[in-house]
């Protein structure tokens, strides 16, 4: 089973959301790309934002090619009315209607200037005039991201309630290995999508979902299972995650990607499962 085409695809859980996606100079842009198609193809409408850096990383026309709108950039604003009256394809326009703004990837140049409310070029004007939540994946060399300056350019915009994805340990583009590299696309995507389907009453819920086979050893050779292959509960617990819980999941196998956030925990035998459901339940906050 191919998760995506199979599952994730045909359910269009971001039909008629608006997503505006800002992009600026860095080597990860190329992720963009498959985030763009990964929001497109879940349903969304994706307006893409381009800096002058992206634009010597990749052409707006492969983001036109799979968002089918057409780029954003310095260099075609227009403020004159469209055949509707309507002011478009500018920095105050594609903000009116928005439901969310990711910007993927987000340099260290374009963090320090969206946390100081700067609006020199096209993205982080962009980002100044719009009310939307924000979802914030950095991208950059190791010691740019440790320096004290950028830890506390991202506390800034933590405490303005944006949404700041974890980077990753990677070999960079420096030929380094280290933290800084952008979160997946997959995970932006689930992230989108809880942001944009969560609700009041599973926000913040503790949720544990158990599912998948359990293992019986006979002996040193024979043991005792079933079939089940834990998709149905790695669905069930994918879905409540975007709906706003915070879900446990325990399971013999994870047929299917999970989102980081969502804390896994693997067992084999209906002891372990036990085990492991036992000590979760302890740690709950909100049981009765």
């Amino acid at each position: 089973m191919n998760f995506l085409e199979d599952l994730f695809y045909p359910l269009r859980l971001l039909e008629n959301k608006r997503i505006l996606l800002l992009v600026s100079g860095s080597i990860a842009v190329y992720k963009s790309l498959e985030l763009t198609r990964l929001l497109f193809k879940s349903g969304a409408s994706v307006q893409v934002v381009m800096s002058k850096g992206a634009k010597k990383f990749i052409k707006p026309l492969s983001f036109e090619a799979l968002s089918h709108h057409k780029v954003l950039h310095d260099h075609n604003e227009k403020w004159h009315y469209n055949h509707q009256n309507a002011l478009h394809h500018n920095h105050i326009a594609c903000t009116a209607n928005a439901d969310l703004l990711i910007f993927a990837p987000l340099s260290a140049n374009s963090l320090s200037k969206i946390a100081h409310a700067l609006a020199d070029n096209i993205v982080s004007a962009t980002f100044l005039a719009c009310t939307s939540p924000k979802i914030l994946a950095p991208s950059m060399n190791t010691n740019m991201l440790k320096s004290p300056i950028t830890q506390s350019n991202l506390q800034r915009l933590k405490d303005f309630n944006h949404i700041i994805l974890d980077t990753q340990n990677a070999l960079l583009a420096c030929d380094t290995k280290g933290d800084g590299a952008m979160a997946e696309p997959l995970e932006i995507l689930f992230k989108a999508a809880q942001t944009l389907l969560k609700d009041a009453y599973f926000e913040n819920r503790e949720v544990v979902v158990m599912g998948g086979a359990s293992v019986e050893k006979i002996d040193s050779v024979r043991i005792i299972s079933n079939l089940s292959s834990g998709i149905q509960a790695s669905a069930l617990a994918l879905a409540l995650y975007f709906k706003g819980a915070k879900v446990t999941f325990i399971a013999s196998n994870f047929p299917t990607p999970l989102p980081k956030e969502i804390a896994k925990i693997l067992v084999s035998d209906t002891q372990s499962y036990e085990n492991a459901l036992n000590k979760t339940a302890k740690n709950l906050k909100n049981m009765p």
